[in-house]
């Protein structure tokens, strides 16, 4: 299945906003059981904020890009002209 440029930037959004939403579960859940600064629980923070900002970002820069401006290989899809 192919996603369009607008499809694929609100997977990443709604990617983002599920990866925030448990980043503060898990840290909630964390200091209620009094191991919020667990090398464990350290590491998959930091892991759920680089995948949050990642998803962010590219969500943010796929609302920007018009459907059908580039192709697969990253160039554009005009035709060259003619001689």
């Amino acid at each position: 299945m192919k996603l369009n440029d607008a499809a694929r930037a609100r997977m990443y959004a709604l990617t983002s906003v599920a990866c925030a939403i448990w980043l503060v579960q898990t840290c909630v859940e964390a200091n209620a059981a009094g191991d919020l600064f667990s090398w464990s629980n350290i590491i998959f923070a930091v892991c759920l904020v680089a995948v949050t900002v990642y998803c962010g970002i590219n969500a943010v820069l796929g609302w920007n890009v018009k459907d059908g401006a580039k192709d697969d290989a990253g160039s554009a899809t005009t035709a060259p002209k003619g001689r």
